[in-house]
């Protein structure tokens, strides 16, 4: 708000709670002595000193302030500083660490036990899947025929049901047997009422589920001349002993 010509600012005090810090509290008295328009006053008045008393005034009271504040606190005892040590490394492996190594055991165990699960892939007929963590090379090589096939089972003139069972019995047998690679014939399904190939999609149902799936280890589409799109070779779990695969002639 403006001053009319000739009137003197007029300084405003206010109160604050004791204690309460306040370095500029002299600055609205300083203000208007220095901007004031009384000739008396001006004649009286030197700003370097006024300054310079209240900052001493500023001073003392930060002193009373930190030795009140200071005053309940217990100095430490006069004694030699010694070096705090190091606390002893962890024993124990971070807990990220030990998640990974349960999540990989785990893995590992199911792969062993059957209970992992499938990965598949598929392009037009072609259908093929191995249980996660079989090695690539090992469906790369089932793919392109490289195991020989130790037994086979034709599903042609079977429903769905009898196939089925057919199927469940066989696997079953050839474990047992210790027989690692066999050949089943399902059908294109070229010759069935909607033209769909049931029997084949059964048939990737049944490996990846309770219970082939604690049995096979992974599948493919066969090669033409073992059945091609309508045939798939199948990978069996080891049975206990060491049951080499059988390989053609090269």
């Amino acid at each position: 708000m403006n001053k009319r010509k000739g009137e003197s600012l007029k300084t405003v005090s206010h109160k604050l709670p004791q204690g309460f810090y306040t370095p500029f509290r002299v600055l609205d008295q300083l203000f208007g002595k220095i901007f004031s328009t009384d000739e008396i006053h001006l004649a009286k008045f030197d700003p370097v000193s006024e300054i310079h008393s209240h900052t001493i005034d500023g001073e003392a009271d930060e002193d009373s302030l930190f030795q009140r504040a200071m005053a309940t606190v217990d100095p430490l005892p006069a004694e030699p500083c010694k070096k705090v040590p190091l606390p002893p490394p962890a024993r124990e492996f971070p807990r990220f660490f030990a998640r990974d190594e349960i999540e990989a055991f785990t893995k590992l165990v199911d792969l062993v036990a059957g209970e992992g699960p499938f990965e598949l892939s598929s392009s037009d007929e072609y259908i093929d899947g191995a249980v996660l963590g079989v090695s690539p090379e090992v469906l790369k090589k089932l793919r392109e025929g490289y195991f020989s096939h130790q037994d086979y089972l034709d599903l042609h003139g079977l429903n769905r049901e009898q196939a089925r069972q057919e199927v469940r019995a066989f696997i079953t047998e050839c474990f047992a047997a210790r027989r690692r690679c066999v050949l089943i014939i399902s059908g294109r399904g070229l010759n069935s009422k909607d033209k769909e190939p049931v029997l084949k999609k059964s048939l990737v149902t049944w490996f990846t589920r309770a219970p082939l799936k604690r049995v096979v280890l992974a599948f493919a589409s066969a090669r033409s001349y073992d059945g091609g799109w309508g045939a798939f070779y199948v990978l069996l779990r080891k049975n206990e002993g060491k049951a080499p695969l059988i390989t053609p002639a090269r």
